[in-house]
């Protein structure tokens, strides 16, 4: 349990030391965006409410949210269906992590890869062809 507690501190403290970390390089910054970073930030804000706002209030509520996060799921299964055929097989799920696609860029930010698990061996005719787990 004590682990568990250390395991629990530690990783609040590197959560809270990259927040002021960030928060303290924006400071530095003069505390503005780059301009064209918030000039297509404000573009995309603006194209999302033309979009999803169905009551036209200039804001989107929870089930216009809702309808803004199932079209960019749609949109993400779609990339890692590369085939098109409605199903994601492993090796389009494999090559949509290793691409990044369908997922937010972060996840996957300094990651290395796994190398490919080797093949399991084909179930000898002597065990009645099944798997022992």
């Amino acid at each position: 349990m004590l682990t568990k507690m250390k395991l629990a501190i530690i990783a609040t403290a590197a959560l809270v030391g990259g927040a002021a970390s960030a928060t303290l390089a924006l400071a530095d910054s003069g505390g503005t965006q780059n301009p064209d970073f918030a000039a297509k930030r404000a573009q995309r804000h603006q194209m999302m409410l033309q979009k999803y706002d169905a009551n036209g209030d200039g804001k989107l509520d929870q089930t216009e949210r809702a309808a803004m996060r199932h079209d960019r799921m749609v949109d993400s299964f779609k990339k890692l269906d590369t085939n098109g055929d409605g199903q994601i097989s492993f090796a389009e799920f494999e090559n949509g992590a290793k691409l990044g696609r369908g997922m937010h860029g972060r996840m996957h930010h300094g990651m290395k890869h796994r190398q490919q698990p080797q093949q399991q061996a084909p179930a000898s005719a002597d065990d009645g062809g099944t798997d022992n787990l």
